[in-house]
């Protein structure tokens, strides 16, 4: 509704993990750098971490872009599965045919397809997101495939993706094995407040508000003091602010319409602008 307002050519604040919106705040850069040369130096298994909404999901698909034709990649967002579901599951995202769906056959057929990539002087990335799901059980077999290796490298790079909860599961007793097989460990934290600030300008530049889109410095804090320059949470907050200032023809998102913005989120009052604003939408 309010795009023609502020002549926007998009939602700059979609909360969907879109790669041409990233902006890499100080953990950001320095995670992906670190992932990046783990994966280049074929150093088994990694780890990100960092809490809900902090941009996990963004960032590694902004990775995986960031990876030439040398590089085979497979990613499973929902690891809710069995071992043998999982295994499946990674061979195909993988493209690779099998014999058949036996966890020995999956692994065989895994192999085959690792050592001729390693021939070809490629690599191959199992990236796993939502890890904090995993089972102990899926986790140890996930652990088994790291030895599949040559003489001088693994064959397979694995990056798991995950909350804080994934860091407790695998300091449990029964994953002693595999914390001590994690070469690479990143975590993301949540932006300060200039990072925030140039978070928001990116993302309104992106969609084609430059110029066209201004945020009063206290509404900033506002956000700030809010969010905790979470990205996700300034993204719903900063998306409910665009809607309050056009329903009020404002030129600037003010302190006011961050209120608003924040109240309708909450559930809370003041909601007079959000009752406008939904009687003009569905009358």
């Amino acid at each position: 509704m309010y795009l023609d307002f502020f002549g926007l050519s998009e939602q700059p604040f979609a909360i969907t993990p879109n790669t041409r919106y990233l902006y890499l705040g100080k953990s950001h850069e320095s995670a992906i750098e670190t992932l990046k040369y783990g994966i280049s130096e074929r150093l088994g298994f990694l780890l990100l971490t960092g809490e809900v909404g902090t941009g996990k999901t963004t960032l590694v698909r902004a990775l995986m872009e960031r990876f030439d034709t040398k590089v085979h990649t497979a990613l499973l967002v929902n690891p809710l599965m069995s071992v043998p579901e999982l295994l499946c599951a990674i061979t195909k995202d993988f493209g690779i045919k099998t014999e058949g769906n036996s966890p020995q056959q999956q692994i065989d057929s895994l192999n085959t397809f690792l050592l001729e990539v390693n021939e070809r002087d490629e690599n191959a990335v199992l990236i796993i997101d939502e890890a904090q799901n995993l089972s102990f059980e899926s986790l140890e077999a996930i652990r088994l495939l790291t030895n599949l290796e040559t003489d001088q490298h693994k064959l397979l790079q694995i990056l798991l993706v995950g909350q804080p909860e994934l860091n407790k599961k695998l300091r449990d007793h029964r994953m002693r094995q595999l914390q001590q097989r994690i070469t690479t460990m990143a975590n993301l934290e949540a932006f300060d407040m200039v990072e925030m600030m140039r978070y928001i300008n990116h993302r309104i530049c992106i969609a084609n508000g430059g110029g066209k889109v201004f945020f009063d410095p206290k509404a900033y804090h506002d956000i700030f003091k809010e969010t905790k320059g979470f990205p996700r949470l300034v993204n719903l907050v900063c998306h409910r602010a665009l809607m309050a200032t056009y329903v009020r023809e404002a030129a600037i998102v003010d302190r006011l319409a961050v209120k608003q913005a924040i109240a309708d989120w909450k559930g809370s009052k003041p909601r007079g602008t959000w009752s406008w604003l939904k009687r003009l939408v569905y009358s």
